[in-house]
């Protein structure tokens, strides 16, 4: 656990050279700031990333959790890196004398510059980056005015660092997170992928319910899964869990954005049907 008082840049040194070293050697991604380095403040998550086997996602609030499955969802990024350091520091700070603002210290350490941090880097198939910072509505709303103009300050510095490297950088607010859409993405999430078993049946499962789809359009959805699972010989759970793998990885075309995804509303009510595109 990084201490967050008295730090030297000793101590701050060795956290980058840890950081740079445990990624170096390692198929999987460790972030720079762990959910043990933060206060608890029960939204924090070491959530797992069932896209990439073994991979745990350090995510220290609701909206980073949320939006994680937003960016999964998208299909858009080879690589997704959360709490990733803006690093050289030298070049970071650099940036911020650039811009005429003062470099944020760590607390009560004599002024021992502070590793900043982008919530979400990640990299499209051509190589492009894209990083998103994420910040809560009410909170971000709340600050004092030497609060906000700190903030304002380190957007600033990690605005023109990302841009300095070619790269795309947004602020995301929670007002744009906590969304139905979102509810359903976290449902949907760990039918992402499937057990070798359940893959084997999936083909067969997709036929069954663009066959059946138009005779149980007006009824629940449960209905048709429980259907399929018998007529295939598996359990209704296994059945939800092909259902939701398909809307998940858009072999079914459903409405998330403006209804929540559950199994007693009728497929018409869902706009489920087969995606033949």
């Amino acid at each position: 656990m990084k201490r967050r008082q008295n730090i030297t840049r000793e101590v701050r040194d060795g956290w980058v050279r840890k950081f740079e070293k445990l990624n170096k050697h390692s198929r999987l991604y460790y972030s720079f700031i762990t959910t043990q380095d933060i206060k608890s403040m029960g939204s924090k998550s070491r959530t797992p990333d069932f896209e990439e086997r073994g991979q745990d996602r350090d995510l220290l609030s609701t909206n980073e959790r949320m939006f994680f499955y937003r960016l999964r969802f998208s299909k858009k990024f080879v690589s997704i890196k959360e709490q990733y350091p803006l690093l050289p520091l030298e070049r970071v700070i650099g940036v911020a004398k650039q811009l005429g603002v003062r470099y944020p210290t760590y607390p009560y350490s004599r002024s021992v510059e502070v590793v900043m941090t982008s919530d979400f880097v990640c990299k499209t198939l051509s190589g492009k980056l894209v990083v998103y910072s994420i910040k809560d509505t009410k909170a971000f709303k709340n600050l004092s005015e030497a609060q906000r103009k700190n903030l304002d300050n380190k957007l600033k510095i990690e605005k023109a660092f990302w841009e300095s490297k070619g790269a795309t950088w947004y602020l995301i607010l929670s007002e744009q997170i906590k969304t139905i859409f979102a509810q359903n993405l976290e449902q949907l999430f760990p039918s992402c992928s499937l057990s070798v078993k359940l893959q084997i049946f999936h083909p067969r499962w997709l036929q069954l319910f663009s066959k059946k789809g138009l005779s149980y359009k007006k009824q629940r959805l449960s209905e048709l899964v429980t259907a399929i699972a018998l007529e295939l010989g598996i359990s209704y759970q296994e059945s939800v869990e092909i259902c939701q793998f398909c809307i998940w990885n858009k072999h079914i075309k459903a409405n998330l954005s403006s209804i929540k995804l559950r199994y007693e509303l009728s497929l018409e009510q869902l706009g489920c049907d087969v995606n033949r595109g």
